[in-house]
């Protein structure tokens, strides 16, 4: 510091040494300024102050040194090579202008960097200018004076920017030309103090020498374009500030009646002249979380966020009237998605343009509400069956490609329709996003599940091996079968799954879904809870069912259907007493299809009700031929009975067709109560109360039986054929017969065995004391046409 200080006093001319410091702290001011009129303006307009600004920063730091190299005194006669000065000149303003062109880009660390620019610039320039002087001796340099030398100009620039460019006021511009000033002073000085002359008197010199007079003529006109663009500068600011005083009446008689108009619309408005912002409504303000006050006299740009401002300065640059989406900066930091189009206006007598600015958050935020609807389940948020299918073509193509293996599972819950019946749709739904939940759970998170309808489910995975499809569909029924908490009640839902592999099964997206499906048929069909690969015979048994239920669809339609009776006779007087209706079909080319092949079909397709009611009303109809107290039997599907109407329908047949309710008798399993107990009640109940008899079929097969004894009273138990056919040489058989019975009689319930063949069994059950029997020994069923010998004719 001591050899600093011992430089200046010393070995310079103070006077000078003051001029240099006077001259330099006026270029700092000046550049500045002139730099914050560049960062404010866009286009030429910013060029232009840009240039200035450089030509300002680089004059004066050129100024000063060379000043200070006049105070600079020695005994040896000096000179300035003209190339290496005007050279030196050259890097001082180009060093200037990168410097201030970054320092105004925006950006957190633009200023200080630009700063840091600058001042680099201006080091390069001090010893570029020493490399000119001519003098008879050789220069040494300290380098540690050098390094230092140069961490004061770059450093000191760079806060002098920050200062000037980030405190708007003028305080913040007098801070930043002190640190500037202080800045260039402090490494001419430094560096000065660090360079030792050695007298060589053979040391070669330059040819072309400026002496010191004509370098102090240059040196003056420096100074006179650095006072010179500082007077503009002052003059641009009085005007500006004359401009102000003069138009501010006006402007306050206008401003009330424009913000009246602007404050009244929802839109954000902004009036700007080349980039520099004029006013704003308050619904602009409002948008971005700042005071009106917070643009007035800013660019545009710095609130639009980095990656888009080239482009909108561009389209500021060269008006247009399209309208453009961009994200504008919050106060607190988040972006604001807006859509803005801009219109040519004369403001205040000169010309500017006005910018509409629209929020559109809520708008993309519908559009991706849209999107995702689109593609996705409402209930579940799972993509559905189209964003399924994309997926797996392009899953498809992928695996071609790269000759892995892809796996379509196609999942349904196998008790979901039962439980949705029983506690209701808003409980169905929960289950439905349960399972959801699990799935998302059990299949890896670069996969893909789907919902495609109702209960049915569907998994895209990605494989390299058929065992890693078994595995996941393992995971899967496992996952699915555990109890779920449903309104307090514990429910085991189950799946099935089938499974086709990508490319052995198929090689297209639909093909490959279609296939999965016939392999989930198989696994239900082979009792539920379990998963299936697809087999190449599994889809001529789908399609041969298909043809099946197309074929009874037809028949349904064509009347080609028939209905036999089975004669239900008193174990003691063998008097008949009413017959078991059961429906009948002759297949065209297949001949008699059995019932036990096309009445799960007919509950499975939805064609259970439309078979139901031709059953009904034939028997109905073909009752009113027989005697009055003759029954007839007939068989109700549980599926028949998640129709809430059921019993308005069986009603409404025993009107149109004019038969007594207490002739009909309803024959039920087990498995009507066990979909949903309360509405399978509710409609016996109605029916029971509307004179209709009510039977519990195949009773003593299931495991609820008595359970369903004691919440409905029915007028009849049918033994199941299966105990019927082992009495006579099962005693087990026998006491479970025993047993029904003595409970039917405590109960003044009746009683059918069905299932009698033999004289043996008939004699054991009448001795057993069975009110009715039905079986082949007594009649096989038979049309209508075939009953009369039965009974004797009305």
């Amino acid at each position: 510091m001591m050899r600093v200080y011992a430089c200046i006093t010393q070995q310079h001319d103070l006077w000078l040494v003051l001029l240099a410091g006077a001259v330099c702290g006026f270029g700092a001011w000046v550049s500045l300024n002139l730099a914050r009129r560049a960062a404010a303006a866009v286009g030429r307009a910013r060029w232009g102050w840009l240039a200035g600004a450089a030509t300002a920063t680089g004059g004066g730091v050129w100024a000063t040194h060379f000043i200070a190299m006049l105070a600079f005194q020695t005994s040896l006669p000096t000179g300035y090579d003209v190339g290496l000065t005007v050279l030196s000149s050259l890097i001082a303003i180009g060093g200037a202008a990168v410097g201030i062109r970054h320092a105004i880009g925006g950006g957190r660390l633009a200023a200080p960097l630009g700063g840091a620019i600058a001042g680099a610039a201006a080091t390069a320039m001090h010893f570029t200018g020493m490399a000119a002087l001519q003098v008879p001796a050789n220069l040494h340099y300290d380098p540690a004076y050098v390094a230092v030398s140069l961490s004061l100009g770059v450093l000191l620039a760079g806060a002098g920017f920050t200062a000037a460019l980030r405190i708007g006021s003028l305080k913040g511009l007098a801070a930043g030309a002190a640190l500037l000033a202080l800045g260039i002073c402090g490494l001419h000085f430094t560096g000065m103090a660090g360079v030792t002359l050695i007298p060589d008197p053979l040391h070669d010199m330059s040819d072309q020498i400026m002496e010191p007079g004509l370098l102090a003529v240059a040196i003056a006109v420096t100074a006179t374009v650095v006072m010179a663009l500082g007077l503009a500068g002052a003059i641009v600011d009085q005007r500006l500030a004359a401009r102000t005083a003069h138009e501010a009446a006006r402007l306050r008689a206008s401003e009330e009646r424009f913000r009246q108009l602007a404050d009244a619309t929802t839109e954000g408005i902004v009036i700007h002249r080349d980039g520099v912002v004029l006013d704003v409504n308050r619904a602009m303000a409002e948008l971005l979380g700042k005071p009106p006050a917070a643009f007035i006299g800013q660019s545009m740009l710095r609130f639009v966020v980095q990656n888009r401002r080239s482009d909108i300065e561009r389209k500021l640059t060269h008006p247009t009237s399209e309208r453009v989406e961009l994200d504008l900066l919050h106060d607190d930091g988040t972006l604001v998605m807006v859509e803005a189009h801009g219109q040519d206006i004369t403001h205040e007598g000169r010309p500017a343009r006005v910018v509409a600015v629209r929020d559109i958050r809520e708008r993309k935020r519908a559009e991706e509400r849209i999107r995702h609807m689109a593609n996705h389940d409402l209930l579940t948020g799972l993509p559905n069956r189209s964003l399924f299918l994309d997926r797996l073509n392009g899953a498809l193509t992928s695996a071609g490609r790269a000759r892995t293996g892809v796996a379509v599972l196609y999942l349904d819950l196998d008790r979901f329709k039962a439980v949705n019946d029983l506690l209701g749709h808003p409980a169905g739904d929960r289950l439905l996003q349960e399972m959801a939940r699990r799935m998302l759970e059990a299949v890896p998170s670069h996969d893909t599940v789907a919902r495609l309808s109702g209960d049915e489910f569907a998994v895209l995975h990605r494989i390299a091996q058929p065992g890693e499809a078994l595995a996941l569909a393992d995971r899967l029924v496992k996952t699915l079968g555990m109890p779920a908490e449903l309104d307090g009640q514990r429910m085991v839902v189950g799946a099935s799954v089938g499974i086709a592999l990508f490319p052995q099964d198929g090689s297209g997206a639909e093909a490959l879904l279609q296939h999965a499906d016939t392999a989930l048929y198989r696994a239900k069909s082979e009792g539920r809870n379990t998963f299936r690969f697809f087999e190449a015979e599994m889809d001529e048994r789908l399609q041969a069912r298909r043809g099946l239920e197309r074929d009874l669809r037809q028949a349904l339609s064509d009347g080609a259907l028939s209905v036999h009776y089975q004669p239900l006779e008193d174990c003691r007087t063998h008097r008949v007493l009413g017959f078991e209706a059961l429906v009948r079909w002759k297949h065209p080319e297949r001949g008699m299809i059995p019932p036990s092949e096309f009445v799960p079909l007919a509950e499975e397709s939805g064609l259970v009700m439309q078979l139901g009611e031709f059953v009904l009303r034939t028997a109905c109809r073909d009752a009113q031929n027989w005697p009055d107290p003759v029954k007839v039997a007939v068989n109700l599907s549980p599926v028949q009975f998640r129709h809430s109407d059921l019993p308005a329908t069986i009603l409404g047949i025993l009107e149109e067709e004019g038969m007594a309710p207490h002739r009909l008798e309803i024959e039920v399993t087990e498995g009507v109560m066990i979909d949903d107990t309360e509405r399978a009640l509710a409609a016996l109940s109605a029916l029971k109360a509307a004179g209709v008899r009510i039977a519990l079929d195949d009773f003593g097969t299931g495991y609820s039986s008595l359970s369903y004894l004691q919440k409905f009273t029915f007028d009849k138990l049918k033994i199941d054929r299966s105990f019927v056919q082992l009495m006579a040489e099962n005693r087990e058989s026998l006491s479970i017969i025993r047993t029904i019975l003595a409970l039917a009689k405590s109960l003044d319930i009746a009683v059918t065995a069905e299932g009698v063949e033999t004289e043996e069994q008939r004699i054991l059950l009448k001795n057993e004391s069975c009110n009715q029997l039905q079986g082949y020994l007594i009649g096989r069923p038979v049309p209508a046409s075939e009953l009369a010998r039965f009974y004797e004719p009305a």
